[in-house]
């Protein structure tokens, strides 16, 4: 009986020393001495649209969360890109991310190369690091936390700020691209008006030219104009000659009124000529005239339209523009935040007694059954 009792004994000796001691020992000199320290590097941003506004009512704001809002679109698409194959490629084409974890002076177990990335290939390189640069969105707030691990302080902050950088960057691209898609169906219909104005423009100054002609109505006003007065005239004329006719027949004047009267009566039927009648008339010119003016005010009030709707066009795109505003910058850490040693190697202990607790019950379990 104490036989069986002290072999126990040592098989859980042996069982302690197996799962608890070792796994401790190796936690104990894989954190303690081994592990590098890790700086990280935060900065914090928020993407907003000046159109913006917070509804009180609430069917709003549900609506508003179920559609989206182009801030959100703007921070989502930074986080997609941070994570992407093209932010890694521009970090390294900055700083050499093989050359920046890659370092032989950071262990072996946590270096880009080393036992748990063994590999060199630019596809490893990624994994390695989306595992280094971590970005979390707060959905209240909207505020966006980049975190950036290194093994130097510096490398740290200098990653975190080209990242913020080139997510500045991209907010301004998709900016761009949206105000030239809201533009250009506006400046294409301003750009068609102007060519129609031109058109029409053209138009009359070539009518203009060939048909000798400004504008038929104002110079029928004057050609009116001057055939009353010459009516006028004729019947003064005319007037005078009867009193002469009548009180001196013989009177040597009365062939010169006469004659001054004809005169003044075949300008009048001139002067008629050129305003009705003919096909050099202005009366003949004034409906191809006006058609042609008609033509130059419509494009010219199109274009108007045009370009007031090219202008809220741009209003509006500009509401709709997209800012990053970081609320904090990359900081320089002074001292490495990883890896909690303690709490690490207590973490390994804390299960190494738990799985030999459970495998402890089982083993008696097992023995007693058999005995």
């Amino acid at each position: 009986m104490l036989k069986a009792l002290w072999t126990r004994i040592r098989n859980l000796n042996k069982l302690f020393i197996y799962v608890v001691v070792l796994p401790t020992a190796v936690a104990i000199l894989y954190f303690g001495i081994i592990a590098s320290p890790v700086y990280i590097s935060e900065s914090r941003f928020i993407v907003y649209s000046p159109s913006q506004h917070m509804s009180s009512s609430g069917l709003s704001n549900l609506l508003s969360g179920l559609s989206g809002s182009s801030s959100m679109t703007g921070t989502y698409s930074i986080h997609d890109y941070i994570e992407s194959w093209d932010a890694m490629m521009a970090v390294n084409r900055a700083y050499n991310l093989k050359k920046v974890y890659g370092n032989s002076t950071i262990d072996i177990f946590g270096r880009f190369g080393g036992l748990f990335y063994p590999s060199s290939s630019y596809v490893k390189l990624l994994r390695y690091y989306q595992s280094m640069v971590t970005d979390n969105l707060d959905n209240t707030s909207g505020i966006t936390k980049l975190k950036v691990r290194a093994y130097s302080a510096a490398d740290a902050q200098k990653i975190n700020a080209f990242l913020l950088q080139k997510s500045e960057a991209l907010i301004n691209r998709m900016n761009d691209q949206a105000r030239e898609n809201a533009v250009s169906y506006a400046q294409q219909d301003v750009n068609k008006a102007e060519v129609r104005v031109n058109q029409a423009t053209v138009a009359l100054a070539e009518y203009r030219n060939q048909h000798a002609v400004f504008s038929p109505e104002p110079q029928s006003a004057l050609q009116l104009q001057l055939i009353s007065q010459l009516q006028t005239q004729v019947i003064s004329e005319k007037a005078q000659l009867a009193a002469i006719l009548q009180h001196a027949p013989q009177n040597p004047q009365i062939p010169v009124l006469r004659s001054g009267i004809a005169a003044l009566v075949s300008e009048v039927d001139k002067e008629k000529a050129k305003v009705v009648g003919g096909k050099s008339s202005l009366a003949s010119k004034d409906p191809a005239y006006v058609r042609l003016s008609l033509a130059q005010a419509l494009t010219t009030k199109i274009l108007e339209a045009a370009v007031t709707s090219l202008e809220q066009a741009k209003v509006e795109a500009q509401k709709q523009q997209l800012y990053l505003e970081p609320i904090s910058r990359p900081n320089l850490p002074d001292a490495p935040q990883e890896p909690h040693r303690v709490r690490d190697i207590l973490g390994v202990l804390a299960l190494a007694l738990v799985v030999w607790g459970v495998l402890s019950i089982l083993i008696a379990g097992v023995r007693e059954h058999h005995d």
